[in-house]
């Protein structure tokens, strides 16, 4: 059995049972679209088109759920992340299960009470109409860049190792069927996402089993731990180090709140059930489900990294790009297996098409209720507000189309999205989180702790865009080898790989620029923070938001339980205060003119 090897794999093809396959695949999403966009009108309305009527089952809300974290970049960005770094990653399960249980107890009542429409109405209740169009426009802008890096990444790994304008047609299929789904509303979006669930399980759990087959799991684990990528606590305190414990932990949890308790395409399923109830059963049921995938593609990049212990695929030339390493993986493996590269290339499409859907259909229901249906006649019917959320669908999925097929290189937009995404989502966490649990801030703290939080994130931001290019700034990885090219058996791997040190590269230390050594993970974290530390304390300098004349249901139970607490001690201090002066008076003359009566009597 042949290993590895120095010389680049032949080109993936399907063969006619992986096109019989993917054409079964596509049928379904075709069927789903036909389903929802002409035979069922249930969402020709806008409570049908954003939250499916909301009566959705647990079991279908749960799925789409998981199938929303189950992007490209999941199947194929951790197994590189643990081949290269280790397994540290695994700790993100940690940080699910504590976004899990924040988001049920503090943001889903206060949203689930309100049924809102768009999750930044909120903003507007709580805060201000500015408030609330600020954070649209974060939201529209950082979704309208990342949207077209979502297709680009399975784009970017199958390119080399398949025919170039192959891919390039599929990614623009996967979002012309993203697109249809998108105007089926959020049925047809779930609908996808059960399929995408499957799949997705299929994809990653086959390539990592039948990879163990020839050495088995012991073998593997051999390898990985003789290769230094056992890695269960790595408490690495530099900031740039974005694979350390605290790195996935702290700072990825405050991506995933975000993601999970607040972005509007979350929002949407978890309020398309009738009970709060319920939808906690869906988050539960989702974080159980996401903490599968996420140890599934570790155990896919431990698998990966047992393959190519010996000779790395890229300092052998065999490939040009580290993203291209499971394609190269799963073409080295089809040798044995045949059909294995097409179950996941067409899990990598279902997964795909299901995230840019969601995208979709998000960004058309915020651009309609915060931009276009203020300006509409208050007497427009149901049908037309749903036929402009459908327009706008097209409008965005075209704009998607047309950027994946034109662009020739998004690689420098890929770090520059996945940075104002982090930068955005910091923002708005710390916006809403100050709205939602501190019942004294106003609009004023808002306001300048979200400006402060812009700039200060998008300076670092920017400055460690600047090092990236320049390479005073690189991410550090373990080891790797090309010892083993060429050799035949895992026995000489688990022998003979060479596990040395790396060669660590220096950074700057001037203050200025080690401020931008701090890790894209971080972003999130900071800007959160920033909005919390400057709004607090600029809400009380510039007056306290009064909340008697609130709705009580716009803050977390927490805060509702303290206000409620509050108001109680104080009736009770007015109850048992001194009496009125005036009240005192009158009494003593009236005690006066009683005794000058008996006085006289």
């Amino acid at each position: 059995m042949r290993n590895t090897t120095t010389s680049p794999v032949s080109p993936i093809y399907f063969n006619l049972a992986e096109y019989c396959l993917f054409g079964i695949n596509l049928g379904v999403f075709i069927g789903i679209i036909v389903y929802y966009n002409i035979l069922n009108k249930k969402s020709n309305t806008v409570n049908g088109f954003l939250f499916g009527g909301k009566n959705m089952s647990v079991i279908s809300v749960s799925l789409a759920l998981i199938a929303s974290h189950l992007t490209s970049i999941t199947l194929l960005g951790v197994p590189v992340e643990i081949y290269l770094r280790g397994t540290q990653y695994w700790a993100s399960a940690l940080s699910l299960i504590v976004v899990t249980f924040l988001t049920a107890v503090i943001y889903l009542p206060v949203f689930h009470k309100l049924q809102l429409s768009s999750s930044f109405e909120y903003l507007e209740i709580r805060f201000s109409s500015h408030t609330r169009t600020v954070a649209a426009v974060l939201f529209v802008m950082s979704k309208l860049m990342l949207l077209p890096i979502v297709p680009y990444v399975p784009l970017l790994a199958f390119r080399l190792v398949t025919n170039p304008l192959a891919g390039r047609i599929t990614a623009v299929i996967c979002v012309a069927c993203a697109t249809l789904s998108a105007i089926g509303g959020l049925r047809a979006i779930i609908s996808i996402g059960i399929v995408t669930s499957f799949l997705a399980v299929a994809g990653s759990a086959l390539p990592s089993g039948l990879a163990l087959l020839p050495m088995g799991f012991k073998r593997m684990w051999e390898i990985a731990s003789h290769g230094g990528r056992l890695v269960l606590y790595d408490p690495d305190p530099e900031l740039e180090h974005h694979t350390s414990f605290f790195a996935v932990t702290i700072a990825l949890s405050t991506n995933w709140l975000w993601k999970i308790a607040l972005s509007q395409s979350s929002l949407q399923k978890l309020l398309a059930v009738s009970s709060i109830k319920k939808a906690r059963i869906c988050l539960t049921v989702s974080c159980v489900g996401v903490i599968l995938m996420k140890l599934l593609s570790c155990f896919l990049g431990l698998a990966v990294y047992a393959w190519f212990a010996g000779c790395d695929p890229l300092l052998s030339g065999a490939i040009k790009k580290h993203e291209q390493l499971v394609p190269q993986f799963l073409n080295s493996l089809s040798v044995m297996f045949p059909g294995i590269c097409g179950i996941f290339i067409i899990s990598i499409f279902s997964a795909t098409t299901g995230c840019i859907a969601s995208l979709v259909n998000s960004i058309a229901g915020v651009l309609f209720e915060e931009f276009i249906r203020p300006w509409m006649p208050q007497s427009t019917n149901e049908l037309t507000c749903c036929k402009i959320m459908k327009l706008l669908c097209v409008l965005v999925g075209a704009y998607c189309g047309c950027v994946v097929w034109f662009a020739k290189e998004l690689d420098r937009l890929q770090h520059v999205a996945s940075g104002v995404t982090g930068v955005t989502a910091g923002t708005l966490l710390g916006l809403f989180t100050l709205g939602i649990v501190f019942s004294r801030a106003n609009c004023s703290g808002a306001l300048s702790g979200c400006l402060l939080s812009l700039l200060l994130c998008g300076w670092l931001l920017i400055g460690a865009e600047n090092a990236l290019a320049t390479g005073a700034l690189t991410f550090q990885g373990k080891p790797l080898a090309i010892s083993g090219c060429g050799k035949d058996n895992f026995t000489y791997l688990l022998e003979n790989v060479n596990v040395a040190k790396g060669v660590t590269t220096h950074l700057p230390t001037k203050p200025l620029q080690s401020l931008f050594r701090i890790s894209f993970t971080y972003c999130p974290l900071v800007g959160a923070m920033t909005v919390l530390l400057i709004g607090v304390p600029m809400s009380y300098l510039t007056g306290k938001s009064r909340i008697d004349s609130m709705n009580p249901d716009v803050f977390c139970p927490l805060t509702q339980s303290i206000i409620n607490k509050s108001q109680m001690s104080s009736t009770e201090s007015l109850e048992i205060g001194p009496p009125d002066t005036q009240e005192v008076y009158m009494a003593l003359d009236e005690a006066l003119r009683h005794l000058k009566e008996v006085i006289e009597r």
